[in-house]
């Protein structure tokens, strides 16, 4: 269950369960997703999802996941109305610079629980797992928009001290690299675990990230050959040529 608030504070629960279909692009913050062309993405048929800051470097996101405070994001893309964006119901009430976080438009709130077991993480519960990683969220989230294939850019689950940390204008210190490193470790080991879990659901997870951890146990493809995948059965043009005028309906009834 999502929410949304009006322009009186009030909360009112929206389902958005299954209002897609197909695949998503889910594009992490490392910085190999900036050797991919993406201006691919940028094309109708493919739908991105993209987590944290990383919308930033992106020529085309079309759904956003953050789960800290607003403040730790840029205004450009909490702001902009095209994104649909999903942040967690806790963090409701803080200012999103200058206006509350939840009247931020396009924004819908889920809750969240630490309870979870290998057995039940896709499950539609009312609340998402939260195990301090937007990862997990991301995809319980894009299984309940209704999407059944994600394809994986960018998220290397990896982090250096002394190198580019992020694809975008991030530095951590040492402390937070050893904690980002841990995390990342954990979130791989859940995610070989997942597996069955997901097979059961039909739900697919295909990395397309050069050297992530995950490639030995999940199906793997190039970014350029996801992009071909993902757009299996979409319109090649428009085919306007091939559209009837109103009038042609008309001239039956003569």
């Amino acid at each position: 269950m999502f929410y949304r608030y009006n322009a009186w504070n009030c909360r009112i629960p929206v389902d958005l369960d299954g209002t897609f279909k197909g695949s998503c692009f889910l594009a992490g913050g490392h910085p190999s997703l900036q050797n991919e062309n993406l201006a691919l993405l940028n094309q109708p048929g493919v739908q991105v999802m993209a987590m944290n800051n990383t919308a930033s470097v992106l020529p085309r996101t079309d759904f956003w996941i953050g789960a800290d405070r607003p403040m730790c994001y840029s205004p450009r893309i909490l702001k902009d109305p095209r994104i649909m964006k999903f942040a967690m119901i806790s963090r409701r009430n803080i200012l999103a610079y200058d206006i509350d976080w939840k009247f931020v438009p396009n924004t819908y709130f889920f809750g969240t629980t630490e309870q979870w077991d290998i057995h039940n993480f896709l499950n539609p519960n009312r609340d998402f797992v939260w195990w301090k990683n937007t990862f997990y969220i991301a995809i319980q989230l894009l299984y309940r928009l209704g999407f059944r294939k994600v394809y994986l850019v960018g998220c290397k689950f990896d982090i250096d001290n002394d190198k580019k940390q992020y694809s975008y204008d991030t530095k951590l210190d040492e402390g937070d690299v050893k904690w980002n490193q841990k995390t990342y470790g954990q979130v791989v080991k859940n995610m070989i675990k997942l597996k069955p879990h997901f097979k059961k659901r039909d739900f697919e997870l295909v990395s397309c990230t050069p050297g992530s951890p995950l490639n030995e146990h999940f199906e793997t493809m190039t970014f350029d050959e996801a992009v071909t995948d993902s757009l299996v059965g979409f319109p090649t043009d428009y085919a306007i040529d091939k559209c009837v005028h109103s009038s042609f309906f008309s001239k039956g009834d003569k």
